[in-house]
Formats: C-alpha cells, sequence, structure tokens
C-alpha cells in the first residue's frame, strides 16, 4: 500500500497540512503516516531526562498520539486502535535531522506524497527552529512530489488545478508526475505562465506549446490556458492562484527551474506564510 508522509511540529500549519493529507488519502486510497523527528528530548523540560531515552521518545509518542486525535475526522483511526477505517494512520517519532529524514523516506518506493506546512509556529525543538526552511529544503530534494500547505488552510479541496510552467518540456513532465492526484480528484484544469519580459523568447515559447497541442495529444484532458504579465512571479503566481480561486497550484521542480526561479527574488518565508492556495512541488529531470 502506497502512503502519505505528513511531517509534524505540532503547529496549527502542520494540523492543517495532516487535515489536507486525510482528504487526500481517502481520495486517491493510500495510508499515512506522521512523522516527528525531534531532538531526543520529547519536549520534556525535566534536565534528568536522558537524550533519545525511553521517558522522552514516549512523552513525544503521546504528543503524536494527541496532535493526531485532535487533527483528523473523528472517523478516522490510528493504526491498531479502533475500529477499521477507510484511511490508516501510523506514527513515528525518531531522532535526528527533520529533512535527512524525510529526504531519505521521499526515497521509499511506499512513498507517494510528502504533505507538509510551509510555515511552522507550533513547539519546535531545538533541531527545527525554523520549520519553513525545512519545508523548502525538502521541496527541494525530495524524490517524491511534496505538498505544502498554508498555515491554518481549513477545508480541503481540490476543484480547480493550476499547472504553472516555464518552458513545454518541463509542463510535459510536470503534468505526468500530477496524474496520480489529477485523475482521482479530476479538478478543473488550467496552465499558467508569467510571460519574461524578452518578447522574442515568449515568442518561441508560445509556439512551442501550441505545437507541442497540435501535434500531439498533450495534455490529454481539457485545460485553460492563462497567460500572465511579466514581473515577479512568486507573486503573480500567488495574487493569480487567489484571484482565480486556485484550490492547488501545482509546479515542476529541477535545479534550475521554475521554483528555483520563483523564489529567486522573494523570501520564501514570507510568501509560504501569507499564501492563501496550497503548492504542490513535482520532482522532474534536467533538460
Amino acid at each position: 500500500m502506497q502512503k502519505i508522509i505528513v511531517p509534524t511540529d505540532f503547529s496549527s500549519a502542520a494540523s492543517a497540512a495532516l487535515r489536507y493529507a486525510h482528504f487526500l488519502a481517502e481520495a486517491i486510497g493510500c495510508d499515512l503516516e506522521v512523522i516527528h523527528v525531534h531532538d531526543g528530548y520529547g519536549h520534556v523540560e525535566d534536565s534528568r531526562v536522558k537524550k533519545g531515552g525511553i521517558e522522552a521518545r514516549q512523552a513525544a509518542q503521546r504528543s503524536i498520539d494527541q496532535f493526531i486525535r485532535f487533527s483528523v475526522p473523528a472517523k478516522a483511526a490510528v493504526a491498531a486502535e479502533g475500529p477499521e477505517t477507510e484511511v490508516t494512520i501510523s506514527s513515528l517519532e525518531t531522532v535526528g535531522s527533520p529533512t535527512d529524514v524525510l529526504i531519505k523516506a521521499s526515497q521509499e518506493e511506499a512513498t507517494c506524497l510528502i504533505v507538509m506546512g510551509g510555515v511552522g509556529t507550533g513547539a519546535v525543538s531545538t533541531v527545527t527552529p525554523f520549520f519553513g526552511s525545512v519545508a523548502r529544503t525538502v521541496a527541494e530534494q525530495s524524490a517524491c512530489p511534496v505538498l505544502l500547505v498554508p498555515e491554518d488552510y481549513k477545508n480541503p479541496k481540490m476543484e480547480r488545478a493550476s499547472i504553472a510552467f516555464d518552458v513545454v518540456k518541463g509542463l510535459r513532465e510536470t503534468s505526468k508526475g500530477f496524474d496520480f492526484l489529477r485523475i482521482p480528484l479530476a479538478p478543473s484544469m488550467r496552465l499558467v505562465h508569467v510571460r519574461d519580459s524578452s518578447e522574442k523568447g515568449e515568442t518561441r515559447k508560445e509556439i512551442d506549446l501550441m505545437e507541442e497541442v497540435l501535434n500531439t495529444d498533450f495534455p490529454g484532458y481539457p485545460v485553460e490556458l492563462d497567460l500572465l504579465n511579466p514581473g515577479t512571479t512568486a507573486f503573480r503566481l500567488l495574487d493569480y492562484a487567489e484571484e482565480e480561486n486556485i484550490d492547488l497550484l501545482v509546479l515542476g521542480h529541477r535545479k534550475r527551474s521554475l521554483w528555483k526561479r520563483l523564489f529567486l527574488d522573494s523570501d520564501i518565508k514570507h510568501v509560504m506564510r501569507f499564501a492563501v492556495t496550497p503548492l504542490l512541488v513535482i520532482p522532474i529531470s534536467e533538460y
């Protein structure tokens, strides 16, 4: 059974991520695994507690169990507890580096998605002082798609999704990588591109897209195209997503990708803190 991984720092952002992940798990038929990576003290304030000791780890596990009960719908249950449910939720507490643990987990064959809060504001350990920086690093290095959920995101839904792209080749691969959510959830689809200030370069990109559509079966589903005026890419896309009531903004990530361009001249924590639209980052190959 494939699984969605949800890291938690017990913040409101992590709680919103777990609710969103539960919504997706129900839709696509997979399990959930909630992971808390901590510094070995499990948020126990007693100075006599041994790092990585049983008391600290039990405290961390109790916090995870409480977090799950608080965050997910009442009908869901932790694995091996209560009646059977459509979504099985397991949990894991572990000592170490959050980014190392999550990137390793992303490489597991069973992991189809990581869903995490873009910014954390809860009780974090000394290992995770800035959950937002962890989210960015994981999104950049993960082997599987990563969905970043805004803090206090209330009602998970996916009625309107938009794939942001820079060039056609990356768009094709990003679109294919989104199929595992697009097909079962069947949102209304859009493609969005922020025009470059170079008129010649933009004309070439638009011709490439038209040729791709006319000469192949791409994208293989009904879609609308939105071309945005030049500007700071991050804010153009986020404003667009809010104005057009986009439920999910999808981005392909490579080393020199739209993801890098998106945040090249923006403060990542500032952008994520004020974004109202979830972002799905899909790893794609170099081109």
